[in-house]
């Protein structure tokens, strides 16, 4: 037989037991009454969260941001490039059949310099009919997961019709957008690209 006090004792932390847990509720689906207990209110709110997360963050767009201008001291243009580095990952994972962060894609010399000159061959610029040629400065990758690269062209006297193709990306998605912002004298000229409208003459005099 279990003595008086400690009856009194196990009571006791039942009952602190029975405070400490939260209240079913109460779920309508339909016309029926579902009890929801805590675990299941913990797995629905958690379900929950990665559906908004999900929403929230899904990539259901591609775009491309392209800055340039020419600098008549340095006789060159000089142009960055801002890119979804998901949408460039997602491209050297596909070519090699293998998951690749941007992080690792950019440590490892091979696939940086792949993904660089997949960049370059991404736009071109025509002078009249001279093509104007760029190389990769540098690359910064930010915060919010966009990588930016930054170029400079071959010195080359400024002086005639200026043609800019920017088809980077329009291979892998066909919905994707990408905009050209050519400064002169503070001034922004700018241009959008399509799957179907790759090539356009800037409007800009010498």
């Amino acid at each position: 037989m279990v003595p008086g006090h400690v009856v009194v004792l196990l009571q006791e932390i039942k009952n602190k037991a029975a405070e400490k847990t939260p209240p079913s509720k109460r779920c309508d689906i339909g016309s029926k009454v579902v009890i929801l207990g805590p675990m299941k209110q913990k797995i629905l709110l958690f379900i929950g969260a990665i559906c908004l997360t999900a929403v929230v963050f899904s990539h259901d767009y591609h775009f491309a941001f392209l800055e340039m201008e020419y600098y008549p001291t340095e006789q060159q243009f000089q142009a960055s490039l801002k890119v979804t580095a998901h949408d460039l990952a997602f491209i050297t994972s596909k070519k090699h059949g293998q998951d690749f962060t941007m992080d690792q894609i950019l440590r490892t010399d091979s696939l940086r310099l792949e993904l660089e000159q997949y960049v370059l061959s991404g736009f071109s610029l025509f002078q009249n009919t001279q093509q104007v040629y760029f190389k990769v400065d540098g690359h910064e990758l930010t915060e919010n997961g966009e990588l930016v690269f930054y170029f400079s062209s071959e010195n080359i006297e400024r002086n005639g019709l200026l043609t800019f193709a920017f088809p980077l990306l329009t291979n892998y998605f066909p919905d994707q957008q990408n905009k050209l912002n050519f400064l002169k004298h503070g001034k922004h000229h700018t241009l959008t690209y399509l799957a179907t409208d790759q090539t356009k003459q800037i409007n800009v005099a010498p």
